[in-house]
């Protein structure tokens, strides 16, 4: 489905999420085969731009509801319907402990917010996202190796698989441009006071 009330990543926080989440159970949780890439542009609405940020807090979104932490409705009546961050190094609200996947981030994106045309920052237009997005398949990235490949979980180790990743997207991908990472610059003291 398309990335409306969901969980998204960076690519180092959507292998941190297969790894930890999704290939410790086999057939892998949720029925996950793949990784899709989304070019996303959004511009933060008036209210949180005013508290000096681009992203607020990231929600979690289980089966496309919003979950917390906190309540959502009063937070989106308050800012607008923003896209949330957290970078993992923060460890708010959640990975909780060290990944091992220096650099991640997860986005939430409510699908209130979504709009049709470039995102303009009012309360119910903060991103956009482009369509069809790019794939790959977990079959395709684990090649020779399988399910070993999610074994390791050191930084060495998972830096490959990020790169593993990086590179099986740019192959199937080659005109696709290279996107940098948004800054995750939600401040949870700003943003709750």
């Amino acid at each position: 489905y398309p990335p409306k009330n969901v969980n998204a990543a960076n690519l180092e926080g959507a292998m941190w999420y297969l790894q930890n989440e999704v290939m410790t159970e086999d057939p892998p949780k949720f029925g996950i085969t793949r990784i899709l890439r989304y070019q996303v542009q959004m511009r933060a609405p008036a209210g949180l731009l005013a508290k000096g940020m681009n992203f607020g807090v990231r929600y979690a979104y289980d089966s496309q509801k919003c979950t917390g932490p906190g309540k959502c409705d009063t937070m989106y009546s308050k800012y607008g319907f923003f896209v949330g961050c957290n970078k993992f190094e923060s460890m708010y609200p959640f990975p909780s402990t060290q990944t091992h996947y220096p650099g991640g981030i997860w986005y939430s994106f409510p699908g209130q917010g979504a709009c049709d045309a470039p995102a303009t920052g009012a309360a119910t237009c903060t991103y956009s996202y482009t369509l069809p997005s790019e794939e790959i398949s977990l079959a395709e990235l684990e090649g020779s190796k399988g399910r070993s490949f999610w074994d390791n979980e050191d930084d060495t180790a998972n830096a490959a698989k990020v790169q593993a990743a990086a590179d099986l997207f740019k192959q199937k991908y080659p005109k696709s441009a290279d996107l940098e990472t948004s800054p995750c610059d939600f401040n949870y003291e700003k943003f709750w006071n």
